[in-house]
């Protein structure tokens, strides 16, 4: 202090003159604009409607002082200010915290307009909240990004004096969230000591906090300060301290390299990325180089007496079911089925289902499983797409086949005649990489697609079913129709490991028809979540005595520990895998003494060659605890889907983790790993949903509706 007089201070007068002359609609009109398209608010704290105000507390780092000399030149460079590098960059971190590229958090500014005379030296409170929004482009370079920031934030200075609560009011519920951003631009303040004009300064130190769930508060200097403030309510210290780990992994990615792609920017440290790509997907077994019907082949050979289908009171064995699906295959042949060719087969359950679909197998063909109580235009469609060399049928179910279809109807005395006549065996039959069934699913375009699965890829899931699934080899319930995949684990993984399958249902009166079959029970019985009722509202003995699997949609905790209490003998496995990763890619089998709360049950660990990926929105791995969407890599991936090369190459991508050509399948399921490197379920990226393991897309159902010439808009 020179012992000068001070210059007077403008009057707060002033500022709130200068609010008054604004035109707040247009500033009303700015923030619509910069927010339009954000349909819902950016949180990432645990939902608890009924929190009150606690004292937050805090972690602190310092980044290296070339760290933040690295971010400086990075910020000149690009033509930004820092804060806006650090904007920027939590961005980056609240993308794969949020699970989405339009992002929208908080930002102090100071408030003090630069057109107003003397206003930096003004008493008085300007700060204020205003949300910043950032849409992330994974091909646009990090500096273009930050650019582009600055640039939407710089028009929005003239705006920045409107209120929050107004902002969110003409912006709508976009402009929501539970993050905030504090870049202290400050003069740092003399260090304590004894000026030259004699007066001593002596830095008293303070404390701030916000009321968001998380604040980061970011300090310039020689290094760089970062504080993040949390509700220690809602996360733990650890927590914080990872997230401020990310921060500073995402800052050094921007230092080393601004011209990179935003998609290659990742919050994943290297550690991690090892343990989430290779330690928990380390899989590999060996597969062997064979067929399903040669499976069941090699186990005819070895058990050549011991029944393999109960059929009301038929019992086929072993041998029977080989001499059956052998001379099938002959006399399809003899029709021109062969390696390549599709048969499409409507048929109820039933033993000669069984010897017709293995039959097909063995010529080399894929069989098509059509139920025939779908409604009518739906089995025409499957027919005209699947273009099938012939259709195998029954005396019942042959008036659903649309005129003009060639038909064998399988029961009819002269064809099974024919049959029984004929040779046993086709000239040519199937490889492994050849297709072995396709099998058709939802649609979200509105037209169903039939996924082609291979030999090989059944084979590599029956092999894991053959040593995971001991219930297998014994009797087996088979009640779903032949059209949902989860009988490829019944029948064929039955059929393979020397057990007898039961074809009876679950909408039959199951005692009665394990009474005439003489079946005092069943080792094994796999449904959906939402038969598990069902399943308890039977007797005792037709529940399983070995294992019980539950597969095809989400499955509640609840409902599983009510069962396991009156059946607590029984394993219970929680399977997962779409159509088109082959039945099933992971699973979780409940711990004997494990109490399952409310929520979901895990979806477990990856099968035998199959990797799994939880992966952010640039198909960068995420690590435990974050939620992605699942990709699904290995052995089960099926072929593709029929006839549409570019709907296979939306859903089949490349992979980026592993050798290459390698694929990858995008399930469109949200989930993220524990730290115990177990898949956990968190619900689905689009609206498609499950009804007893069936897929359902409501786009399919909205195109049939459109389609109606009454209707002109159909929303499902």
């Amino acid at each position: 202090y020179d012992g000068k007089p001070l210059r007077p201070v403008v009057s707060y007068r002033d500022y709130l003159a200068w609010i008054a002359g604004q035109d707040r609609e247009v500033a009303r009109v700015a923030w619509a604009a910069e927010l339009a398209g954000v349909d819902e608010p950016t949180l990432v704290a645990p939902a608890d409607a009924g929190r009150g105000p606690v004292v937050p507390a805090d972690v602190r780092v310092r980044a290296a002082e070339d760290l933040a000399d690295g971010l400086r030149e990075v910020a000149r460079t690009a033509g930004v200010t820092v804060n806006t590098l650090v904007q920027g960059a939590w961005a980056l971190v609240l993308s794969r915290l949020a699970g989405r590229c339009d992002v929208v958090f908080g930002a102090t500014v100071s408030g003090r307009p630069a057109d107003l005379p003397g206003v930096e030296s003004m008493v008085g409170l300007f700060i204020n909240t205003v949300p910043v929004r950032v849409r992330l482009d994974p091909a646009q370079p990090v500096a273009d990004l930050l650019a582009t920031l600055q640039e939407r934030q710089a028009g929005l200075m003239a705006a920045q004096y409107v209120g929050l609560a107004e902002i969110q009011r003409v912006a709508g519920p976009g402009a929501g969230f539970d993050t905030l951003v504090v870049f202290e631009n400050y003069p740092r303040p003399p260090a304590a000591g004894r000026t030259p004009g004699g007066v001593v300064f002596t830095p008293a130190g303070g404390w701030s906090a916000a009321h968001y769930p998380l604040t980061l508060t970011v300090v310039p200097g020689s290094g760089l300060d970062l504080r993040l403030a949390y509700r220690p309510d809602l996360f733990t210290s650890g927590q914080a301290r990872v997230l401020v780990g990310r921060m500073l992994t995402v800052l050094e990615q921007i230092a080393a390299g601004p011209a990179q792609p935003v998609a290659q920017v990742t919050i994943t440290a290297p550690a991690e990325r090892d343990v989430v790509v290779d330690a928990w997907n380390d899989t590999a077994t060996d597969l062997p180089e064979a067929t399903v019907p040669g499976l069941i082949t090699a186990q005819a050979a070895r058990t050549p007496d011991a029944p393999a289908v109960i059929d009301g009171t038929v019992v086929v064995t072993y041998a029977g079911l080989e001499d059956r699906a052998a001379r099938m295959a002959g006399f399809l042949a003899g029709l021109g089925v062969g390696p390549g060719g599709r048969v499409a087969v409507v048929m109820g359950r039933s033993a000669g289902l069984v010897a017709v679909l293995v039959g097909v197998m063995k010529t080399g063909a894929a069989y098509v499983p059509i139920d025939p109580g779908y409604p009518a235009e739906r089995i025409a469609f499957m027919l005209a797409d699947a273009s099938p060399v012939v259709v195998v049928c029954t005396q019942a179910t042959e008036a659903v086949i649309p005129e003009g279809v060639p038909v064998v109807v399988a029961d009819d005395p002269a064809t099974a005649a024919v049959v029984e006549a004929g040779p046993a065996g086709p000239v040519a039959g199937p490889v492994a990489g050849g297709g072995a069934y396709v099998i058709y699913t939802s649609g979200s375009t509105g037209v169903p697609k039939g996924v082609v699965v291979s030999h090989r890829a059944v084979v590599n899931y029956l092999a894991w079913c053959g040593r995971a699934y001991r219930g297998l080899g014994g009797v087996c319930l088979w009640h779903a129709p032949v059209s949902f995949d989860a009988v490829v684990t019944t029948l064929f993984g039955a059929l393979s490991t020397g057990g007898c399958v039961h074809a009876a249902g679950l909408d039959e009166d199951l005692p009665a028809a394990m009474d005439a079959a003489g079946i005092s029970g069943y080792s094994f019985v796999k449904i959906t979540p939402g038969l598990l009722g069902m399943l308890g509202l039977l007797p005792a003995h037709c529940s399983p005595s070995g294992q019980l699997m539950i597969g095809g949609d989400a499955v509640p905790a609840a409902a599983v520990q009510q069962w396991r209490d009156a059946h607590p003998r029984v394993a219970v496995v929680a399977h997962y895998g779409p159509t088109e990763t082959t039945v099933g890619s992971a699973d979780y089998p409940v711990p004997d003494g494990e109490l399952l709360a409310g929520g979901l049950v895990p979806v477990g660990r990856p099968v035998a060659n199959t990797r799994l990926f939880v992966l952010d929105a640039f198909l960068q791995p995420l690590p435990a605890g974050l939620r992605g969407e699942v990709y699904i890599a290995g052995a089960g991936l099926a072929e593709g889907y029929l006839g549409q090369p570019g709907l296979t190459a939306a859903r089949f991508t490349a992979c980026p983790f592993g050798p290459p050509g390698g694929r990858m399948y995008r399930t469109g399921d949200l989930a993220s790993w524990n730290h115990e490197g177990v898949l956990e379920f968190a619900g689905r990226a689009d609206a498609q949903v499950k009804v007893r393991g069936y897929r359902i897309e409501p786009g399919e159902i909205e195109a049939t509706l459109a389609a109606c010439p009454a209707i002109a808009a159909a929303v499902v």
